[in-house]
């Protein structure tokens, strides 16, 4: 009996560890990303004439749900550059960002109407370089 006992305990807690782990490991969500960068979803990041080393995201909110600022940092990058970034997927305003100084640029919010932060982030472009003069 006491066997049979060990042998339906060690199935149980399997079980457990099983269905634990996977509600852990669902869809749209990035191991790889740092805890700040977790807005409900995964973001990709797209760059163009600078390497970027890494991105960071101020809340205005604990549930990380609406981004009021972008903080980039990147590699060997030239100060006085200029950074652009637009957003996909969401709903929100814009970003301005300032230009690189010691390999950093800072992007906030502006919104169109009342909004907060941006909410629903999917995708960040963000360009590097001389913008175009029109």
């Amino acid at each position: 009996m006491r066997k049979s006992h060990k042998i339906l305990t060690a199935v149980a807690v399997a079980g457990i560890v099983f269905a634990g782990g996977s509600a852990f490991t669902g869809t749209g969500l990035s191991t790889t990303a740092g805890e700040t960068q977790f807005i409900g979803g995964q973001v990709s990041q797209q760059v163009t004439g600078a390497t970027l080393a890494t991105v960071d995201y101020d809340f205005t909110n604990t549930t990380q749900e609406s981004i009021n600022k972008i903080n980039l940092s990147f590699a060997n990058t030239e100060d006085g550059k200029p950074v652009v970034v637009t957003t996909t997927g969401g709903a929100g305003g814009t970003f301005t960002c300032g230009n690189v100084v010691a390999n950093a640029s800072a992007c906030t919010f502006a919104p169109t109407t009342t909004e907060t932060g941006y909410t629903g982030l999917t995708g960040l472009s963000i360009t590097v370089g001389e913008l175009d003069a029109a």
